[in-house]
């Protein structure tokens, strides 16, 4: 379920996203809490347990794309890795 921390959450019905900053377990049915955009405060929400498994699922699912997606780019060269590291080291010194 941690992984649903900062997950961001699109509601389609009021064309509005938001960040999911809690999850409370402890009732008959879960609740998230999402601070909306725009909104100072964060938005109770009681949703069903089966709501909370795709959640869950769905955020499971992005990151496993994230992972591919990061594996699979260009792993540098050689001669990028030691242009980027005189770059850090330059970067360093300033």
């Amino acid at each position: 379920m941690h992984q649903l921390l900062g997950s961001t959450l699109k509601d389609a019905r009021r064309e509005r996203q938001g960040r999911i900053v809690g999850i409370d377990q402890t009732r008959e049915h879960p609740v998230i809490d999402v601070i909306w955009q725009g909104q100072p405060r964060a938005e109770r929400i009681i949703i069903t347990c089966d709501q909370l498994r795709d959640l869950v699922r769905a955020s499971v699912a992005r990151a496993a794309l994230d992972t591919q997606k990061t594996a699979t780019s260009k792993v540098p060269d050689r001669q990028d890795h030691d242009e980027n590291s005189a770059l850090m080291v330059e970067q360093r010194r300033a």
